[in-house]
């Protein structure tokens, strides 16, 4: 019964909330030994003490066998006890055991609402604290903040698919984020400095900040492109005008392309004149003169057609040829086939 979900726990993404782990990680957290000694019989503040004393690191899986590591026990752990959401912000909030923290915002980005996750997780992108990561094959060194950049834009943490989170903006739109960018801890001082830009200046040129220094040049970069882009389509929209004028100046208006009345009347009678001929009776010479083509194709109907293949079994009527198929005599009796034989050579037919 230790792998079986609490019975009274609501779902979540509509399924069980164990699922969101696939099937071959949750088999082999079962089956590890953690689980079965540490892991048993646990309650949402037993796992934040036993966390507390055996975390040291975070990941998803490692080694050839891919082993899970104790930080995804605990969380899949808590995926079946489901802890209250102030409990699970209680693991956030808390500034003693960083390794706590990150189990809780790998939760909470699991199983927490959209607004829920930027507004539980968004602060901690102020915190700078040092994590151990394990992967399959080598240690790593993160920060915090990287670690929730990756929860917040990556598709996969830890090994493990997260579900899809709308972005800021269009929760904004719908009303359940505060509009504007998200609280950092230069919130104060940018307002208090009369701005971004004036904290940038200050930055910039008494302070002498590299990184105020940077960003002052970038955002003047910015400025100097749009200008140039402005004044490149101004330029370019002026040119086509002018352009456009003179080439209707020197084509001139409409109107004299089109032609005058007795122009399109002599036309007009040229072209009659071609159709009466057309049709015209086969004994005017003016037929004759005028459509030879129409004569080739009346002279072409006229002549029979002629097969396109002779005939296998039938021989065609030739001059001097005595014996025609249409010819043969009419009284073939026995005298007849007789004479036939013996012209042969064979005997005469039996009665």
């Amino acid at each position: 019964m230790a792998n079986v979900t609490d019975p009274l726990i609501t779902a979540v993404q509509g399924t069980d909330p164990q699922n969101l782990m696939e099937y071959i990680t949750r088999q082999k957290i079962y089956d590890s030994r953690f689980w079965k000694e540490e892991c048993f019989g646990l309650t949402a503040v037993d796992v934040l003490e036993r966390a507390a004393k055996t975390l040291k690191c975070i990941g998803g899986t490692f080694g050839p066998n891919q082993k899970p590591t104790k930080f995804l026990c605990f969380s899949l752990k808590l995926l079946q006890l489901q802890p209250d959401h102030e409990l699970v912000l209680e693991f956030i909030q808390q500034d003693h055991f960083k390794y706590v923290k990150a189990l809780g915002a790998f939760h909470l980005r699991l199983t927490g609402r959209p607004a829920d996750i930027y507004e539980g997780l968004e602060p901690l992108y102020s915190d700078y604290s040092k994590l151990k990561f394990r992967g399959v094959s080598e240690w790593k060194l993160l920060y915090m903040d990287e670690f929730v950049d990756e929860l917040m834009t990556q598709p996969f943490a830890c090994g493990i698919a997260l579900p899809r989170l709308p972005f800021r903006e269009t929760l904004q739109e719908a009303g359940y984020l505060e509009e504007g960018p998200r609280p950092t801890a230069l919130k104060e001082v940018i307002e208090e400095a009369g701005g971004l830009e004036d904290y940038l200046k200050h930055k910039a040129r008494v302070e002498k900040s590299a990184g105020a220094i940077a960003m002052w040049e970038k955002r003047n970069k910015k400025k100097e492109k749009k200008t140039d882009s402005n004044t490149q389509k101004d330029s370019n929209t002026q040119k086509d005008s002018n352009t456009q004028k003179e080439s209707n100046t020197q084509k001139g208006s409409i109107w004299d392309s089109i032609p005058s009345g007795d122009t399109v009347d002599q036309e007009l009678e040229e072209w009659e004149e071609q159709v009466e001929l057309r049709h015209l009776p086969t004994d005017n010479p003016g037929y004759e003169d005028g459509t030879k083509k129409r004569k080739s194709r009346d002279m072409k109907e006229e002549e029979p057609k002629k097969p396109k293949y002779g005939n296998l079994f039938k021989k065609e009527k030739q001059k001097g040829d005595t014996l025609v198929d249409n010819e043969r005599p009419q009284s073939q009796g026995e005298a007849y086939w007789n004479e036939q034989r013996a012209k042969l050579g064979l005997k005469p037919l039996r009665k």
